[in-house]
């Protein structure tokens, strides 16, 4: 890890005359970044790399994980010794997280850096970006919170305290832009990522499949609590779906080498003929005809990989009733859902297009079981998600061939709206503008 009080003296105490009038001329900019989730390491180390293939005098420093780390960034705190999930691990790691805080405040504080880039993590990030501000220092907020899907009230705090918004999402821009916020849609990292509409062939031989058989992708969650819950609806899913259908198989991306015991479990008991696979989960989807995927991050992969799918999701039941009738109704949007690709094609059917009024045209009707609005892509929540639903979505993902090519052809239009936008809004040329702005203030 680097020493930052040498560092910032390196940069501060030219060595020579030479090097005075050199720095007076074009100081090297310093960039401030805290992600805090691996999400957020993902995309921001995608930024990072472009950043330094544009200017490898750039440093950037703050928190992150691996994958920044990789890209170029200097570590000053690893994101796991502040990311929590449960009370008791919070509780465990109520130091570090003073600690990193602490250090990221100072850090803000001391002069160095023209920029400070917060990454999703809002409850930590905005609290950041008051530093930031008191401290004259830039922000520009990469991977905006969603506050469309919840807490609307943050947007105003958000129009304080930050300067520049990227968002991933194109409906994000106009809703910051009309709070105040100078925000600009700079396209989805995964829609790069992601492989789409690629030859099955030579990716099965690639992985390892059969390359005739018909190809089911389970993905039952990155946690353990999760995998728990929803691998075992699966398997039987899959049990009734070779029942009609003994040409099948079936393939598991591990999520982490963490839940390989928990996986491996869960299939002995079963029985079930399940591949488990370390590859990218993307990867292994693309090459796959349908599946079966647990809300998060992986439901948007699949609508980019242009595999047809059904979310499903389990809680229990007390969360479950607390989430529907009190949280939802009280301060979260009626249109949010737990397809990303539900949330999008809501969006974009508004303005009178995209692929809910595709499959409207194609004759189908998939209705949210909770709220009874059209949806894109079907969502079996809670006692929906039973293994019997699963198995009819499999089934008629394998036998309608006119619902799966309004699907494919849905998920193109997803795609097509996460796409990279013009060569100046892409996040490096959103960062690049405000170094630059920042070192016209400074010469004025």
């Amino acid at each position: 890890m680097r020493n930052f009080s040498l560092f910032r003296s390196k940069r501060l105490v030219p060595s020579s005359r030479a090097e005075t009038k050199e720095a007076a001329v074009m100081p090297k900019r310093s960039i401030l970044l805290l992600a805090g989730e691996a999400s957020g390491d993902y995309h921001a180390a995608a930024l990072v790399r472009d950043l330094k293939a544009a200017d490898p005098e750039i440093r950037v420093s703050g928190i992150g994980g691996d994958k920044l780390a990789a890209a170029g960034m200097e570590l000053i705190h690893h994101y796991r010794d502040i990311n929590t999930i449960g009370l008791s691990e919070g509780l465990s790691k109520v130091r570090n997280i003073f600690k990193a805080y602490g250090t990221m405040k100072r850090e803000l504080r001391s002069g160095v850096h023209d920029l400070f880039i917060p990454v999703d993590f809002p409850d930590v990030n905005l609290r950041l970006c008051k530093v930031a501000k008191d401290a004259a220092v830039p922000v520009c907020y990469y991977i905006s919170p969603q506050v469309w899907a919840w807490r609307k009230g943050r947007i105003r705090k958000i129009a304080a305290r930050v300067d520049r918004m990227m968002t991933i999402f194109p409906f994000e821009e106009k809703l910051f832009r009309d709070a105040g916020v100078k925000a600009d849609f700079v396209g989805h990292t995964m829609a790069k990522d992601v492989p789409h509409a690629v030859d099955k062939v030579p990716l099965r031989i690639e992985l390892g499949m059969d390359r005739q058989k018909w190809a089911v992708a389970l993905l039952p969650g990155s946690r353990p609590d999760e995998v728990r819950r929803m691998l075992p609806v699966m398997c039987e899913a899959a049990r009734l779906h070779m029942e009609k259908f003994a040409d099948t198989q079936f393939v598991l991306p591990l999520a982490g080498a963490h839940l390989n015991g928990i996986v491996n479990e869960i299939l002995d008991r079963h029985g079930t003929p399940v591949t488990v696979h370390s590859t990218d989960a993307a990867k292994l989807m693309a090459a796959c005809d349908a599946g079966l995927v647990t809300s998060g991050t992986a439901t948007l992969q699949a609508a980019l990989a242009g595999m047809p799918h059904a979310v499903v999701y389990k809680l229990d039941r007390f969360t479950w009733l607390l989430a529907i009738k009190i949280l939802k109704p009280l301060v979260m949007d009626k249109d949010v859902h737990v397809a990303i690709a539900n949330v999008l094609a809501i969006g974009m059917e508004k303005e009178g297009r995209g692929p809910i009024e595709q499959i409207k045209r194609a004759g189908y009707s998939i209705l949210c079981q909770e709220c009874g609005r059209p949806l894109f892509v079907p969502e079996l929540l809670q006692d929906q998600a039973t293994a019997e639903n699963l198995a009819e979505w499999l089934m008629r993902f394998r036998t309608d061939e006119t619902l799966r090519i309004a699907t494919i052809s849905g998920f193109e239009q997803i795609r097509n709206e996460l796409g990279p936008p013009e060569e100046d809004r892409t996040p490096v040329a959103i960062v690049l503008d405000c170094l630059e702005n920042r070192r016209l203030q400074e010469t004025c």
